[in-house]
């Protein structure tokens, strides 16, 4: 666990922070290359680069400061202090980024399925780099286990930052999250190239994830908001909302699809029949 890379005078620069930076700065980079490759304007995806990141930046804080207990220790003029130097949930920014996405292609008139698709790999290889920073400052750890993977911290910065237990066999959660997220980019984009309708990509993914994540809920062991009895957490629930309403749309944009094409095959049959019936 290296929760500081080095230090240049009086500053300290973080590994959770240049690991979540060069995750974001790829996750602009890389959608702006395959949207080029579908027809899309660069400059358009690199502002909704900027739009992602900032709207997720602000929604993961927010989820955060709801979700764990005494996040702010009850004194909310230490609130910007405690923003700058935490991390945020996940899902918390995909929402807000979601929603914000969809406002910016609905004002700039741009095809927001098809850009979408673009997106879904550089996430998933954003939210994989993010999780082994988190790996490396000691945050979103597990819960205890006697399996030979188990890791255990020894870092006493990272424990008074994070508040991770020391000398204890843990669960590596967050490098499970990465391997699964990181998995899933060579699907992503053979997805990506033989998709069969625009937003199948990105569907694709955000059902995987809410699937993948709800399980591994179970065995983190940081201290998060839970629900009905203690049975589930914040994100649990959110992953259960997810499922249903990813699956819906994919099996509705699917079934527009296959409308649009039977459309497509059946209009020069019926221009045909029409000049054979005038002929007549």
């Amino acid at each position: 666990m290296f929760p500081e890379l080095f230090h240049v005078g009086h500053l300290t620069v973080y590994s959770y922070g240049v690991l979540l930076g060069l995750g974001t700065l790829l996750a602009i980079v890389w959608p702006v290359r395959l949207a080029a490759q579908e027809g899309i304007s660069p400059q358009k995806v690199e502002g909704l680069g900027l739009v992602i990141v900032a709207s997720a930046v602000v929604g993961s804080k927010l989820l955060t400061a709801l979700d764990y207990p005494g996040f702010y220790s009850g004194d909310w003029s230490l609130l910007w202090r405690e923003i700058l130097n935490r991390g945020g949930v996940f899902y918390g920014g995909l929402l807000l980024a979601l929603a914000t996405s969809a406002l910016y292609f609905w004002l700039n008139h741009l095809p927001g399925w098809k850009i979408a698709d673009c997106v879904a790999p550089g996430l998933a290889l954003a939210q994989g780099i993010a999780r082994v920073g988190c790996f490396l400052a000691g945050c979103c750890w597990g819960i205890p286990t006697q399996l030979p993977f188990g890791v255990t911290f020894s870092s006493e910065q990272a424990h008074s930052i994070t508040g991770v237990p020391l000398g204890v066999k843990l669960h590596p959660t967050q490098l499970y999250e990465a391997a699964f997220v990181l998995l899933a980019i060579p699907f992503l984009l053979r997805l990506l190239k033989h998709k069969s309708f625009d937003g199948e990509v990105v569907l694709t993914y955000i059902l995987y994830y809410a699937v993948v994540r709800f399980f591994l809920e179970f065995l983190r062991g940081d201290p998060r908001g839970y629900y009905l009895n203690d049975l589930l957490s914040t994100s649990q629930l959110i992953s259960l909302l997810i499922i249903p309403i990813a699956g819906l749309l994919l099996i509705k944009l699917r079934k527009q699809s296959d409308i649009a094409s039977q459309h497509d095959r059946l209009t020069p049959r019926m221009v045909r029949a029409k000049a054979r019936a005038r002929a007549l």
